[in-house]
């Protein structure tokens, strides 16, 4: 008898299953636990601890960020913290870490590079730029990212039980700074840290600055960003507000500062952000790199007049205009 069944295709039981979600703070957490205290008792200074949980509870990644330095995340091999999965760009987070004075642990600033697939926060929200004071939880693509801020050596020694140590943390408060009129949401997870009045900050930003024209006004130009290259010649004047957006610089339409065009120059290539009185330059895993000089950069601070190159192609000259 014929097989009148020979193109029937039957799909396997792994491609019915749904996606995993990712696991909550808790369960990242207690998942996590000992390869965080683990980077906690390395820690030779400041930094972020920085960790990936996939939806099995397994630890992907741990990475530890000292302060004045920043973390990329996403699909590329060049990203400091790489998620292989589809839902994630290739160039998707960055991370930096700042404490403002030694000995003090750093200040969590996270942003979405534009991707339109924006993370989410503890509280399910989701969210283009966040900062925080303490324990930051983001979900992404089916990952649960932790973020913890360590003062080095002087931090005291993590508890031996996971679960102790969770219902110690600081709840977490979110405040929206994307607008004033915004309500504050309080997310309780320690009723013995409630208690205390403990709590840590964490404040929602807008995104990075989109396509930024040729020139902003002259009454609002607080520096000068000029670009030279055999195939570019453009100059741009941008203001503080601009800046403490963030901007991006690269080939991709979600950049502000589009370079089409320049095969040296990557889709996502350097993001330029005010964080308080300092104007960084962060590399975003480019392919060619950023470049003073000789040396490679991965985050630097820009003085009043600096210069940079990108791959082998373009110089970014910037400018202070007022002091």
């Amino acid at each position: 008898m014929s097989d009148v069944n020979e193109r029937t295709r039957v799909a396997t039981l792994g491609s019915l299953k749904p996606r995993l979600s990712p696991l909550d703070a808790h369960d990242a957490f207690i998942s996590a636990y000992d390869r965080l205290s683990g980077l906690a008792r390395i820690a030779r200074q400041p930094a972020v601890l920085a960790v990936a949980v996939d939806a099995h509870a397994r630890v992907v990644e741990a990475v530890l960020v000292e302060s004045g330095h920043s973390l990329v995340i996403g699909r590329h091999t060049g990203c400091g913290l790489r998620l292989t999965s589809g839902e994630v760009s290739l160039r998707h987070l960055v991370l930096h870490a700042q404490s403002d004075a030694p000995g003090v642990a750093p200040v969590i600033r996270l942003w979405d590079l534009n991707t339109e697939h924006p993370f989410r926060t503890e509280d399910g929200q989701p969210n283009t730029a966040v900062s925080s004071q303490g324990l930051l939880y983001v979900s992404l693509g089916g990952y649960a990212l932790l973020f913890i801020p360590t003062r080095g050596p002087s931090e005291p020694p993590w508890s031996e039980r996971a679960e102790q140590a969770w219902r110690a943390l600081p709840s977490r408060q979110f405040i929206d700074r994307r607008s004033p009129a915004a309500p504050r949401l309080v997310r309780a997870r320690s009723l013995q840290a409630e208690e205390r009045g403990d709590y840590t900050n964490i404040v929602r930003l807008g995104p990075l600055r989109l396509l930024l024209g040729e020139h902003e006004g002259p009454e609002a130009a607080w520096g000068e960003l000029r670009l030279e290259g055999e195939n570019k010649r453009e100059r741009h004047r941008i203001s503080l507000e601009c800046l403490e957006q963030g901007v991006l610089l690269g080939r991709y339409e979600r950049c502000g500062i589009l370079l089409a065009k320049l095969g040296q120059i990557s889709r996502v290539h350097l993001l330029l952000i005010q964080v308080g009185a300092t104007l960084l330059a962060i590399d975003t895993a480019s392919t060619n790199g950023t470049w003073r000089g000789s040396t490679q950069i991965e985050t630097t601070p820009l003085e009043d007049s600096d210069s940079l190159e990108l791959g082998d192609e373009l110089w970014l000259h910037w400018s202070r205009l007022h002091a």
